[in-house]
């Protein structure tokens, strides 16, 4: 699997960017984070990728198919999971219905239960809770098994950990982990370097909409001035 992004331009209006030529490539079972301060375009490009804005130029490539311009539910289809900051739940839905929805876009409809609980074991004694009763941790959790039920290549994550006590950070880190094990590829918006030194395989650092820097995790402790410059205010 090999997933690339070229040159891609998107903004929130017509003629307006807020991302100017990112370029990104990732392998299988692969981190990439994308680091930097608010407002310089993370979650614009995650949103470009699922195609859930207008972008002006470049192209997407999922396993050598172009798949850029074509619409957010066919993305998903492909093989593209999304968890977008703030979780973005149906709250009034008990776990399991999330996750059947999630699940809703595969060909054959089926949640893998034994996979999915296997991985968020909290959740098994859940699954008949309305999930807007879920604490902050459960939320995310759920939102990261149902964009899972997908069976998805890619999995985009938009700051997964915000807002979460250390414990729960510790167990999504575990499963991005996992996830990795299993030869899903990771994009994720990340601000605490507690987690990106966790996961990370890769570290694209970000200002003004463009990426600046890459660097490995390896290279991590001899930047570390440069990283906390790019998300100083």
């Amino acid at each position: 699997m090999k997933f690339r992004i070229e040159k891609l331009a998107a903004g929130y209006t017509p003629g307006s960017q807020t991302i100017h030529g990112i370029s990104i490539e990732i392998d299988q079972g692969e981190t990439l984070c994308l680091l930097g301060r608010n407002g310089v375009g993370k979650t614009t490009s995650l949103k470009a990728i699922m195609g859930l804005m207008p972008y002006t130029e470049g192209s997407i490539y999922l396993d050598g198919e172009r798949i850029s311009g074509i619409p957010t539910e066919r993305i998903a289809s492909a093989g593209i999971g999304y968890v977008p900051q703030g979780r973005r739940l149906f709250n009034e839905l008990t776990v399991r219905e999330n996750l059947e929805i999630g699940a809703h876009a595969r060909r054959h409809h089926r949640v893998d239960y034994e996979k999915i609980l296997g991985l968020f074991p909290r959740l098994e004694g859940r699954l008949g809770q309305i999930s807007g009763t879920l604490s902050g941790g459960e939320q995310q959790m759920l939102a990261m098994a149902r964009a899972l039920c997908l069976e998805p290549e890619i999995l985009l994550l938009d700051e997964p950990t915000e807002g979460l006590m250390p414990t729960m950070v510790q167990a999504i880190a575990q499963f991005v982990q996992q996830s990795m094990a299993m030869g899903v590829s990771v994009i994720m918006v990340e601000q605490r370097l507690d987690m990106v030194k966790m996961v990370a395989s890769r570290i694209c650092l970000m200002d003004d909409g463009t990426i600046v820097k890459t660097l490995s995790i390896e290279e991590l402790p001899s930047n570390m001035e440069t990283i906390h410059r790019t998300l100083s205010v």
